[in-house]
C-alpha cells in the first residue's frame, strides 16, 4: 500500500465525488459477498437434497449478479468523474504556476519535460486516484467486516485471515523507500527522452540540412536505453512486492481452508459453514487483490509526482510566492498585477479604465537587469503612449525592445519605476500582443480566434459570456487583412489548422495572430515586427490596419522596416537603455 499525500490532498477537494465513488465501490463489494453467501447456500441444499433451496438460490446469484453490473457501472462513471476533476484542477494550477515570469524565463527548463509532465504525468495520476484512493477505503471499510464474519464461523480462519491482510498490507511497506527512488529515476528519465524527442522533432528540417540524422537517432537511443532500465529496475522492485502480496493473499486463503476442513471434520456444524468459510475467506482478500492491480495500473502517475510538485501542481490552495491564483504577480509587485477594479489608488476613484478603451499608458523611470548580468538592459526609461496615434519603437537587436514588452505584458517585474494606464498600475489582462512568430494551436480557425473572449478577473460571474459569432471573427478578420484568405478555404472559418499553423503561409499565421490580438479587446496592443513575414503590399494593409486600430486602442509596434514607420505620430529608438526620439 502506498499512500501518495499529495494525492490524497486533491482526492479530498472533491468530498462528494470521492464519497460517491467509495460508497458505491463497497456496495458492489457486499454484492460479491452476498453471491458467496448465497452459493454457499446452493451448495448445501444440494448436498442436503432440498431442489428448492437451489433454485431459490440460484435466482438470488443472478439478482446479485445484476445488480452488481448496474453498480459497477455507476461506480465506473463516479470514479471516472472524480478522476477527471482531479486532473482538470492538477492541470489548471500547473499551468498558472509555469505561466510565471520565474518559468517563463528558466533557461534550464526544457518544454519536452514540461509537455510530459503536464500531459502524461497529470493524465498518469488518474488511476490513482480514481481507482487506488476508493480501493484503499474500501480495503478498511469492508475487510475487518468479512474478518469479523469468519471469526464468528470460525476463530482461527478469521485469525488468519486477519493475519494475512496484515502481511498483504504492510509487508510491501518495506520496499516503499526503494520504489519511490527507483520511480523518481524512472521519471526523469521519460522526461529526458520525451525533451529530445521533442526539439528533435521541432528540428527535423535543420537536422537534415546538417546532416546529423544519425547522431540524434543515436541520441534518442541512449535516452531509450536509459528509460528501459530504469523501467527494468522499477519492474523487478514491483514483482518482489506483488509477490509478498500474492504470498499473504494465499497463505491466509489455505490457513482459512484448513481451518474450515478440520471445523467439518470435529462435525462442530453443518455443510454451510465450511462453504461460507472457504467463500468469504478469498472474499476477504478482494480489496486486496482489487489495490495491488490498481497500484501497477497507476505506477506511471506516481512517478510524476516529483515533477509535477516541482512545477507547483500541488500548491495547498495557495499560488507560489508572489504569485496571485490567476498567475499574475501580487498587488504588491512593482508591476501592480491585481485588478484595478479591486484596489483604489489613495484619493483615485474607485474603478478603472474600461476593458476595452484608456487614453495614456505611462513608464517612468524603468529599470530591469536580468539575473547574473553585469549591466541593466532598461534604466530610467519613460515612454508616454496615448490612444488615437500609432507609437513606433526600433533599434539595434539585443537594445531590449523584447525586454520592455516582457515588463508591460508582466512576464517581467521591473527592479525599478513602474507602468501605469490612465494612472492604475497596468495588469497583463489590459495588453494584448502579436509575437514576431505567432503561435497557433491544433484545431479550426475559429477555435483559434476564440480563445481572446475576454476574462476580466473582476468578473466573478462570466457565465453570460459566449465565443465570438461569425460576424464578430469577419469583422477582426477583415481589420487584419485576413478575411478574404479565410473565406478561399475549403471550410472558412471551420478549416483545421494543423500543430504550429504549418499549413498556413507566415503571413497567414501573422494575420490571423492580428485578428485575435484584435478580438481581445484590450486597450493596449503590442505589436512585434507585425509585417516581417509579408510582402510589400500585404504589410502595407497590416500597417493600415494598425493606425484604424490605433483610433480606438493603445498601440506600441516594434519594427525594424522603415515602410512601415511611415505615418506613426511617435517612432522612438531604443539605445542603451534610453528612448529617444526619431524622425518617421
Amino acid at each position: 500500500m502506498m499512500i501518495v499525500r499529495e494525492l490524497w490532498r486533491e482526492a479530498a477537494r472533491f468530498p462528494a465525488a470521492l464519497a460517491w465513488s467509495t460508497g458505491l465501490l463497497a456496495l458492489v463489494f457486499l454484492t460479491h459477498v452476498a453471491q458467496a453467501v448465497a452459493i454457499a447456500w446452493s451448495m448445501s441444499a444440494v448436498l442436503r437434497g432440498r431442489p428448492e433451496d437451489v433454485l431459490a438460490a440460484l435466482a438470488l446469484i443472478v439478482g446479485i449478479a445484476l445488480a452488481r453490473t448496474a453498480l459497477s457501472l455507476a461506480q465506473a462513471s463516479a470514479a471516472a468523474g472524480l478522476g477527471g476533476r482531479v486532473r482538470q484542477a492538477l492541470r489548471r494550477r500547473a499551468m498558472r504556476a509555469a505561466l510565471v515570469p520565474e518559468r517563463l524565463h528558466d533557461t534550464d527548463a526544457r518544454d519536452g519535460s514540461m509537455r510530459a509532465a503536464l500531459g502524461d504525468g497529470v493524465d498518469g495520476t488518474d488511476a490513482y486516484v480514481s481507482k487506488y484512493i476508493p480501493a484503499i477505503a474500501q480495503v478498511f471499510l469492508a475487510c475487518p467486516v468479512v474478518v469479523a464474519a469468519l471469526a464468528v464461523l470460525s476463530p482461527v480462519a478469521g485469525l488468519c485471515v486477519a493475519a494475512g491482510i496484515v502481511l498483504a498490507l504492510l509487508g510491501p511497506m518495506a520496499w516503499k523507500r526503494m520504489m519511490a527512488r527507483r520511480g523518481l529515476d524512472h521519471w526523469d528519465s521519460y522526461e529526458d527522452l520525451s525533451s529530445d524527442l521533442l526539439e528533435s522533432l521541432r528540428g527535423m528540417a535543420t537536422l537534415r540540412t546538417l546532416g546529423d540524422v544519425p547522431g540524434t537517432r543515436r541520441r534518442l537511443h541512449s535516452r531509450s536505453e536509459a528509460l528501459r532500465g530504469a523501467t527494468e529496475r522499477v519492474m523487478r522492485v514491483s514483482l518482489a512486492e506483488t509477490a509478498v502480496i500474492d504470498f499473504a493473499v494465499q497463505a491466509g486463503i489455505v490457513a482459512a481452508a484448513v481451518a474450515a476442513l478440520g471445523h467439518a471434520a470435529s462435525g462442530q456444524g453443518p455443510a454451510i459453514e465450511v462453504y461460507l468459510i472457504l467463500l468469504l475467506s478469498s472474499e476477504a482478500f478482494r480489496p486486496i487483490r482489487d489495490l495491488s492491480r490498481h497500484w501497477h495500473a497507476g505506477f506511471l502517475g506516481l512517478t510524476a509526482i516529483p515533477g509535477l510538485a516541482r512545477i507547483g501542481a500541488f500548491a495547498s490552495g495557495q499560488a507560489p510566492e508572489g504569485v496571485s491564483e490567476r498567475g499574475l504577480p501580487e498587488s504588491g509587485d512593482p508591476q501592480g498585477a491585481a485588478s484595478r477594479t479591486s484596489d483604489t489608488p489613495a484619493g483615485g476613484p474607485t474603478s478603472g479604465p474600461t476593458t476595452e478603451q484608456a487614453d495614456e499608458l505611462r513608464v517612468s523611470g524603468l529599470g530591469f537587469r536580468y539575473p547574473g548580468a553585469r549591466d541593466d538592459v532598461l534604466h530610467d526609461l519613460d515612454l508616454t503612449a496615448r490612444r488615437g496615434s500609432l507609437t513606433a519603437i526600433t533599434g539595434e537587436s539585443g537594445a531590449g525592445k523584447s525586454t520592455l514588452f516582457d515588463l508591460v505584458l508582466g512576464f517581467l517585474a521591473p527592479d525599478r519605476g513602474g507602468i501605469t494606464l490612465d494612472g492604475w498600475p497596468v495588469s497583463p489582462d489590459d495588453v494584448a500582443v502579436v509575437s514576431q512568430r505567432p503561435v497557433l494551436f491544433a484545431g479550426s480557425i475559429r477555435d483559434n480566434l476564440a480563445v481572446t473572449r475576454p476574462d476580466r478577473p473582476d468578473r466573478s460571474d462570466r457565465s453570460d459570456e459566449q465565443d465570438p459569432d461569425d460576424s464578430d471573427l469577419a469583422a477582426a478578420c477583415r481589420s487584419a487583412g485576413i478575411l478574404d484568405d479565410v473565406r478561399r478555404l475549403p471550410q472558412g472559418f471551420d478549416t483545421e489548422v494543423t500543430e504550429a499553423g504549418t499549413n498556413l503561409s507566415g503571413g497567414q499565421r501573422q494575420r490571423l495572430a492580428l485578428a485575435r490580438a484584435l478580438l481581445a479587446r484590450r486597450p493596449v496592443l503590442l505589436v512585434d515586427e507585425p509585417t516581417s513575414a509579408l510582402d510589400a503590399a500585404r504589410a502595407a494593409e497590416v500597417v493600415d490596419t494598425l493606425h484604424r486600430v490605433a483610433r480606438d486602442r493603445i498601440v506600441i509596434m516594434i519594427s525594424h522596416r522603415p515602410e512601415t514607420l511611415t505615418g506613426a505620430a511617435d517612432v522612438l529608438r531604443l539605445d542603451a537603455g534610453h528612448l529617444e526620439r526619431s524622425a518617421p
